[in-house]
Formats: C-alpha cells, sequence, structure tokens
C-alpha cells in the first residue's frame, strides 16, 4: 500500500530553504532593499548613464524611492530609470549602492527615475529613445529576469549587462511580480503565468518599434515566461520568430528539458537561431532539478547536443569561473563580448547558402569559434557544426 504525504505550505517553504540553504544559496544581507533606487544628486567626473525603459507587472509602492513592489498589477504599467556606472566597475559584476543612495564615484547609482504613462506613451518612448541614436546604433534590448529577483535587482543588472556589452542601443527591463525571496518559488512561478499577456504586448510593441534589431535575453525562470509567451503568439497567429530583426537569447534557462522539446518544435520556422547558455555547474539548476523530480533543466544539461539537435545554438560555459558562488550568473560575465557574438553571427549569416537554416547556423558557429576559443573557456555547438574545443 502506497503513503501519502500531505505537506503543507509553510511545510514546503521550509523545506525549500533547507535545501537551498544547504547548498550555500540563502541571500545575504547586503541584497539591496526598496530604497536601493534612491536618487543621487551627487555628480562625479568620469561616470557614464545608461536610461532604461520599463515594462512590468508589478504594482507601483507607496515609497518614490522604490518606484515598484513585489505584488501583482492586474494591468501592465511602465516606466525609466537612469543610472550611473561608476569609473571603477569590473565587468560581469554590480557594485550596489551601499548605502543609498551611494557613492557614483565607486557605485551604481540611480540619477532618475519615473513612471510613463500608459502604452501610448511608451511607444512613443521608445522610438524617441531611438531616434537619439545614430542610424547603426538603432537597436533595443529586452531583459527578462528570473526567480527570486528584486525590482532594483532586475534595473541594475540590465544596467550592468547594457554598460558591459558596449552597445549604444536601447536597454528595456520586462519585470514580473517576483517575490523577491528564496522560499516564494511557487509565488513566483504563478506571477510568471500571469505575466504572458504584459510580455506579448510588450514584445510585440518592441517588434513594431523602428528598431532595426530587438534582442531579447531572458534568465533563468524568466525563459518559462518568455517561452510560454512565444507560443501563445505563435497560437494566435501574432508570433515574432519569422520576423529577422528579432533574436532570443536564454540564459540558463530554468526549465524541464521535456516541456523545452514540445515547445521549441512547436515554435515552428525562425528567422534566426535562438541562443541557450548553459553551465553544467549550475548549482541553482541542480536544485531546482532535485525539486523536479530529477528531470534536467535546459540551462544545466548534460548533452549540448541534445539543444542543437533542435536548432539551437548552445554557448557552454562550464569552463567559466563564476563570479558567484551559485555559478547562474555566468551569462552576465560574457556580455562585454556581445559586440564580438553580434559580429560573428553576422558573418554565419551573410554566408548563406541553399542549406537554409542549418546551414546558416554552421556557418554562425565556426565564426563564433574563431573569437570564443582564443578569448575564453566557452564551448559553442551549433546544429551540424561541432564544439569548439575546450
Amino acid at each position: 500500500m502506497g503513503l501519502t504525504l500531505r505537506v503543507s505550505h509553510s511545510t514546503l517553504k521550509a523545506l525549500v530553504f533547507v535545501v537551498l540553504a544547504s547548498f550555500g544559496l540563502v541571500g545575504c544581507a547586503s541584497r539591496p532593499g526598496p530604497d536601493a533606487l534612491q536618487v543621487s544628486l551627487q555628480e562625479a567626473s568620469g561616470t557614464s548613464e545608461i536610461r532604461i525603459l520599463i515594462a512590468t507587472t508589478r504594482a507601483r509602492a507607496d515609497s518614490p524611492h522604490a518606484l515598484y513592489t513585489s505584488k501583482r498589477s492586474e494591468e501592465i504599467d511602465f516606466g525609466a530609470a537612469t543610472i550611473s556606472i561608476p569609473p571603477s566597475h569590473k565587468p560581469g559584476l554590480i557594485e550596489w549602492p551601499s548605502p543609498p543612495p551611494g557613492n557614483p564615484e565607486s557605485d551604481f547609482v540611480v540619477r532618475k527615475a519615473s513612471y510613463i504613462d500608459g502604452s501610448t506613451a511608451f511607444r512613443q518612448e521608445i522610438n524617441q529613445e531611438l531616434a537619439r541614436r545614430s542610424p547603426k546604433d538603432r537597436n533595443a534590448m529586452l531583459f527578462i529576469h528570473g526567480y527570486n529577483t528584486r525590482f532594483s535587482e532586475g534595473v541594475f543588472r540590465l544596467a550592468q549587462i547594457a554598460s558591459d556589452s558596449k552597445q549604444k542601443g536601447l536597454p528595456v527591463l520586462f519585470t514580473w511580480a517576483s517575490a523577491g525571496n528564496l522560499t516564494d518559488y511557487i509565488y513566483d512561478t504563478n506571477s510568471v503565468t500571469l505575466a504572458r499577456d504584459a510580455l506579448e504586448e510588450t514584445l510585440l510593441t518592441l517588434s513594431r518599434s523602428n528598431a532595426t534589431r530587438v534582442t531579447v535575453v531572458a534568465h533563468s525562470l524568466g525563459n518559462s515566461l518568455l517561452l510560454e509567451t512565444l507560443r501563445q503568439m505563435e497560437h494566435k497567429g501574432t508570433g515574432i520568430l519569422k520576423n529577422k530583426k528579432i533574436t532570443v537569447v536564454m540564459a540558463s534557462p530554468d526549465i524541464d528539458i521535456d516541456v523545452f522539446k514540445k515547445s521549441i518544435i512547436g515554435l515552428g520556422y525562425r528567422a534566426n537561431p535562438i541562443f541557450a547558455i548553459v553551465s553544467r555547474d549550475d548549482r541553482a539548476l541542480r536544485i531546482s532539478r532535485r525539486l523536479a523530480g530529477g528531470k534536467e533543466r535546459v540551462g544545466g544539461i548534460e548533452n549540448d547536443r541534445t539543444l542543437s539537435d533542435l536548432g539551437i545554438v548552445v554557448v557552454d560555459l562550464t569552463d567559466v569561473e563564476s563570479q558567484d558562488s551559485s555559478n547562474h550568473i555566468k551569462f552576465a560575465q560574457i556580455v562585454q563580448f556581445g559586440p564580438q557574438l553580434q559580429q560573428a553571427l553576422e558573418q554565419g549569416q551573410s554566408q548563406q547558402n541553399k542549406q537554409g537554416i542549418g546551414g546558416r547556423l554552421t556557418n554562425a558557429g565556426r565564426s563564433f569559434t574563431g573569437f570564443l576559443s582564443d578569448t575564453a573557456k566557452i564551448v559553442i555547438t551549433t546544429p551540424g557544426a561541432r564544439a569548439a574545443p575546450r
């Protein structure tokens, strides 16, 4: 006779906390609080500023320093923030403002923060920001954060990515209502489900904007939101993956491999390859795998060819030394190679032949191999091509 165990929600939260603690992943006291977005009026020489546009399903905060909370909003909302990057900034890291508002000579600090009044104004802001750039820089990057991410963390992470990539395009943050607590995984997964329509609206807005290229970067659980939204759009006839200016990058995807396989196949033809950034030593995804009954997570896949056989370009960072103990944010360390990555992709695509997307991916893979094997311990696996040597 089988034994049925009934576990209360509070007991489940306690169990998750114990598992996370055993891996040393429980949050530390240095995490930024709601006041991390306090505006700084202090001037400093040698800084650079990045203006970020924001689309969110978070509820607005009562405090002017917070902007948004971890609570859910019934409707999509919009905002903007300007972040100052210190001259001493090191790639891959975020120099948190501690205590807020921080010192612009050594910390990321907020220079401006405000709401944007509605979808029409948001669309206008996008095109106005693009118009301020030279034609070659009229690109946009949409970043979708992962599980256990506070609003301020999403803002500063995108600022770091935009700064390190040295791209002059427009950074846009889609931030869903993560609780920002390790023990609120269920709340976060439900927030992901509720955010699909809002993400669809944001993706369509960017794809119809004046941007010449739109790169969508999702991290961890944010990939589940992105993948489900892309499927939803395909079913509705509003899919964007056939659009040549759309490129999708999935960093450390926290997705069941079986779910991923079925979903990717359902997306059909893609004008550009989808990139998956993976690492077999990702401790956060090992925990997710354990909690999911041992099913592999895409971001911690054991065999890269499992993904490349689905038409995915796999960027394997297993041999890259991480700046964090969980090995879960390695993707943030390689954005400094953004220009080279984009150039390699374009070189591969410029050599198109009658082999279709498989041939283009092979050429892109050769281009990637050409520079990455000399600059970092990164392994690239593409459909129809061998992986770059370690």
